[in-house]
C-alpha cells in the first residue's frame, strides 16, 4: 500500500457519532456455562457413543468417481455374508429418494448417476464393523465415466458437452441479477478506480464429531433419530417421506455436543442410517471416519469475485461492479442460499450512486459445498474490504476516515435496495473501532534486521439476521411451568456449542423476573419440543427473545393471580421473582408450590413467532442487520513467508449481551475461523479428488495460533428497535477474514487477491514489484 495508508491521521468526526454503552468482555468475568460440567465429565456424550446391546454397525459404499453413469449394481454377495443384516440400495426406498431445500436434487443413495467421489450407492448394516467393510467389497457396481466438469467456468460454458451436465437441467443452478443506479454517469464522476479479481478457498468446518449418530426402531412401527443436527424436525420431515410414514411415527433428537459450524445444517447420513434400521428392524449406529467425512461432507463454497469500485476526488464512492461465480459442487444444499447472501453483502454498508451485481452458482463434480458459517458473506466481504482500502490510499485519505465518509446513513434502504430496521451499528462499530491504542498507532513497520514486516488493518462489515425473505422465519415454542416448579422453555433447537442452553436461562431471567436456575430449557426433541425452524448463527437467541417478550403479559397474570388467591391479597401487591412469587417483604411462594397449586392446570403458553420481513421486498433478502469493525495485527516473515496475526480488537454493534460467556466464545472462535481462511486453510479438489482427506494434511489453527482478541460489545440500540439482539453467532468469521487480509496487505505493501495467503504467496509478493 502507499504510505498514504498507513499514515496516523487524527480521525475527523464521524458522519453520525451516536454515544455509545460499550461492555468490554475480555475485563468480565466468565459466566460458567450451565453445561460446563456435564460436558466436561462426558454427560451427554456424543450421540455416535449411543452404543447398546444388539446394535448393529452402519457402513455406506461411497462412490470411486466423481462423476459415472451407474450400469448395475450388484449385492448379493454382500447379502450372503454371515453377519450382515441389511443391504440398502436405492431399490429399498418405499417413498421419496431425493430431499434438498430450495432444490431437491440430492438422492439418499444414487440410482443413476454418480456425481463426485463418495456419493453414496449402497449401504449395509452389520453386527461389527469388520463385518460391515467386508460386505462393501463384495458389492460389486459397473459404472461407466463420464467427462469430469470441475471448474466452474468451464461448467458454465456454452459449449459445455451435455455428457459433462452434472443434472440434466444444466450445470447453472442460480442466478442473481441485481442493478440500481445509472452507471454511465455513475463512471462520468469518478477519478479513482480499483479492479481486481478475487480468489477464496475451499474451507472444511473441522467438527470434533464427524457426522454420525442412531437410528432405532421403536417397536411401533416408527423410528427414534438420534444425530448431530440444526433441526430435528426437518429430520422427521425427510425420513418419514422417505419411508412413507405419517410424521408422528419418527422421533429425532438432536445433538447436545460436537460442533457443525454450518455443516450439519443439511442432513448427510441422517436418511441411510434410518434405511438400514428400517431394513434390518434393529437399531443401527452409522459415524462416518475423518476421510470419509471429508469426502461426504459440504465445504464453505469456493468463489471467484471480479469487483470494481470507483470513488470521486474527494473520495466518495460512484459505483460497484461485482462478477461473482461461485462452485456449488454435485448438489445443491444451501447453495442458492449462499450466493443470495454474496450478492446482499456485495455492496456492504457503503452507499453508491449505482450498482451492478451478477452472480453465478454451478455444478461441478467437486465434492458439495453447503452452509459455513459466514455464509457466502465472507468471501465477498475479503474483496471489498480490500477495495475500500485500495481506493482510501489513491484518494489519500486514511482508511477510516473512507470508510466514515461513505457509510450509508442508518435509515437508509438495505444493500439490496429493500426496506431494514433502521440500524446505526456500523456507525457506531467503525467510530468505536477508529479510537483503539491498536489503530491510533504505527500501521506499517518493520523489525530492525528487516525481517519482520508488521502491518495493522482494518475493516467494516455488517451481517444479515435470521433465513431472510422466503426462508423459514417462523418458529413456534412453548413455556409451561413443570411438575416440580421448574420453568421449562421448550423449543427444537439445538445446542452445538453456542451456549444455548446458557443464553435461554439468561433471557428467562431478564423477561420473566426469575433466576437463571429457575429454568430448564428443553431443546431438540421432536417428542417433547414444537418445530421451532434451524438453529443457524444466533437465530435462536433473537427468536427465544421474541417469544419470551409475546408470552411475558401471560404468564405473569397467571402465576401472579394464582399467588393472590392463595396468600388473599392483591396481585398488583406481588411481583415474579428468583425462586418465585415476591411481595414487598420477599418471597411469598415458590414456583413449585405454585405447580402444585395448579395442578394440571399448570400454566403453558404456546409461542408462533412469524416472519417480519416486508411484502415488498425481494426473495432473499433481509430486513435486519449486526455490524462489526475489527482491526488486526500481523507479522510477516519475510525470509519464510510465515503470517503470524498478533492481536485483535473486535467492536461488535450487536445490540445486548445475553451471554457474556456465550457471546466471548462466539466472537473470539468465530475470529480464529475467518483467520483461518485468511492465512492456512484451503482443500483444493484436483480432478474431483480432495488433496487431503484427513488432518494430517489440513491443517487448522489451534489456541497457539489464536490472536490476543479483544473484544467490545457495543449494546445500545436506536431508540424504538424492535429486533433486540442481533447476532453474534457467524460475524466473528466475517470480520476477522478482511480485517487480518487488510493487516497482510499493509504489511507487504501489496493488495492480497488470494486466501489463503501462504508462504509461498507472500515470497511471490514481496518479489512482485508494484
Amino acid at each position: 500500500m502507499p504510505d498514504s495508508a498507513c499514515t496516523n491521521d487524527p480521525p475527523p468526526p464521524s458522519a453520525f457519532v451516536p454515544p455509545h454503552q460499550t461492555l468490554r468482555l475480555t475485563d468480565v468475568a466468565a459466566d460458567i456455562r450451565p453445561d460446563a460440567w456435564s460436558k466436561l465429565g462426558g454427560d451427554p456424550g456424543f450421540l455416535t457413543d449411543r452404543i447398546a446391546d444388539g446394535q448393529l454397525r452402519g457402513a455406506i459404499l461411497g462412490s470411486p468417481h466423481p462423476h459415472a453413469r451407474i450400469v448395475s449394481i450388484d449385492t448379493a454377495a454382500a447379502r450372503a455374508l454371515p453377519g450382515v443384516h441389511a443391504v440398502v440400495t436405492h431399490a429399498d426406498i418405499p417413498g421419496a429418494a431425493v430431499y434438498g431445500l430450495r432444490r431437491a436434487d440430492r438422492p439418499v443413495l444414487c440410482h443413476d448417476k454418480v456425481r463426485y467421489v463418495g456419493d453414496p450407492v449402497a449401504a449395509v448394516a452389520a453386527v461389527d464393523m469388520e463385518t460391515a467393510r467386508a460386505a462393501l467389497e463384495r458389492i460389486v457396481v459397473r459404472y461407466a465415466p463420464l467427462p469430469l466438469v470441475d471448474d466452474p467456468e468451464a461448467a458454465l460454458a456454452p459449449q459445455c458437452a451435455p455428457e459433462a451436465r452434472v443434472h440434466e437441467t444444466g450445470n447453472l443452478l442460480h442466478h442473481v441479477a441485481y442493478r440500481r443506479g445509472d452507471l454511465a454517469p455513475a463512471e462520468a464522476q469518478t477519478v479513482h478506480v480499483v479492479e481486481d479479481s478475487y480468489v477464496t478457498p475451499r474451507q472444511m468446518h473441522g467438527f470434533l464429531e464427524t457426522e454420525g449418530g442412531v437410528a432405532e426402531p421403536d417397536g411401533k412401527g416408527g423410528l427414534r433419530l438420534f444425530f448431530a443436527g440444526h433441526n430435528p424436525a426437518r429430520e422427521r420431515q425427510v425420513v418419514a417421506d422417505m419411508l412413507g410414514l405419517p410424521h408422528d411415527m419418527v422421533q429425532a433428537t438432536g445433538t447436545p455436543v460436537g460442533g457443525s459450524y454450518g455443516g450439519k445444517d443439511e442432513l448427510t447420513v441422517q436418511p441411510i442410517a434410518a434405511l438400514l434400521a428400517w431394513k434390518a428392524g434393529r437399531p443401527v449406529r452409522l459415524h462416518l471416519t475423518r476421510p470419509e467425512s471429508v469426502d461426504f461432507g459440504v465445504k464453505r463454497h469456493p468463489m471467484r469475485i471480479r469487483m470494481r469500485t470507483g470513488c470521486d476526488a474527494n473520495g466518495r464512492l460512484t459505483f460497484q461492479q461485482v462478477d461473482i461465480v461461485a462452485d456449488t459442487g454435485a448438489y445443491a444444499t444451501h447453495g442458492p442460499e449462499v450466493l443470495d447472501a454474496a450478492v446482499e453483502h456485495a455492496p456492504g454498508p457503503y452507499r453508491y450512486r449505482a450498482v451492478r451485481i451478477d452472480a453465478r452458482l454451478a455444478y461441478t463434480n467437486n465434492g458439495v459445498a453447503g452452509a459455513f458459517r459466514g455464509f457466502g458473506a465472507t468471501q465477498v466481504q475479503f474483496a471489498l474490504e480490500q477495495q475500500m482500502d485500495r481506493l482510501a490510499a489513491r484518494a489519500g485519505l486514511d482508511p477510516a476516515h473512507f470508510r466514515a465518509l461513505n457509510l450509508a446513513e442508518p435509515d437508509a434502504p438495505g444493500p439490496l435496495d429493500q426496506e431494514v430496521v433502521p440500524f446505526d451499528g456500523p456507525h457506531r462499530a467503525l467510530d468505536v473501532a477508529r479510537r483503539q491504542p491498536l489503530w491510533q498507532g504505527p500501521r506499517r513497520w518493520q523489525s530492525q534486521d528487516g525481517r519482520y514486516l508488521h502491518g495493522v488493518g482494518l475493516a467494516l462489515v455488517h451481517r444479515s439476521d435470521g433465513f431472510g425473505k422466503g426462508g423459514p422465519s417462523g418458529s413456534r415454542m412453548t413455556l409451561l411451568l413443570a411438575e416440580d416448579g421448574a420453568i421449562e422453555l421448550r423449543c427444537g433447537f439445538t445446542e452445538l456449542g453456542q451456549n444455548l442452553v446458557g443464553a435461554m436461562r439468561q433471557l428467562c431471567a431478564r423477561h420473566l423476573g426469575c433466576a437463571p436456575d429457575d429454568v430448564r430449557p428443553v431443546l431438540g426433541d421432536t417428542a417433547r419440543t414444537p418445530d421451532s425452524g434451524a438453529v443457524a448463527a444466533s437465530r435462536a437467541t433473537t427468536l427465544v427473545w421474541h417469544a419470551l417478550i409475546q408470552a411475558r403479559a401471560g404468564w405473569e397474570r397467571a402465576l401472579l393471580d394464582a399467588a393472590a388467591q392463595a396468600l388473599h391479597c392483591d396481585a398488583d401487591a406481588l411481583r415474579t421473582g428468583p425462586g418465585g412469587v415476591h411481595d414487598a417483604s420477599g418471597l411469598r411462594l415458590s414456583y413449585r408450590t405454585l405447580a402444585a397449586r395448579f395442578g394440571p392446570a399448570r400454566p403453558c403458553f404456546m409461542v408462533d413467532l412469524h416472519g417480519e420481513d416486508p411484502a415488498g421486498n425481494e426473495h432473499g433478502t433481509h430486513f435486519v442487520f449486526g455490524a462489526c469493525a475489527a482491526i488486526a495485527h500481523v507479522c510477516v516473515d519475510g525470509w519464510s513467508g510465515a503470517v503470524r496475526v498478533h492481536d485483535l480488537v473486535i467492536c461488535s454493534a450487536l445490540g445486548p449481551v445475553v451471554s457474556p460467556q456465550g457471546y466471548l466464545g462466539q466472537m473470539e472462535g468465530g475470529a480464529v475461523m475467518g483467520m483461518a481462511m485468511c492465512t492456512q486453510e484451503d482443500l483444493p479438489c484436483e480432478r474431483g479428488h480432495y488433496r487431503a482427506r484427513n488432518l494430517d494434511a489440513y491443517l487448522m489453527p489451534t489456541l497457539a495460533d489464536a490472536p490476543v482478541m479483544e473484544v467490545i460489545a457495543i449494546q445500545n440500540l436506536p431508540d424504538g428497535d424492535p429486533i433486540g439482539p442481533r447476532g453474534a453467532g457467524e460475524i466473528g468469521v466475517n470480520l476477522a477474514t478482511p480485517a487480518v487480509a487488510n493487516a497482510i496487505a499493509i504489511a507487504l505493501d501489496h493488495p492480497v487477491a488470494r486466501l489463503p495467503v501462504q508462504p509461498e504467496h507472500v515470497i511471490a509478493m514481496l518479489e512482485t514489484p508494484r
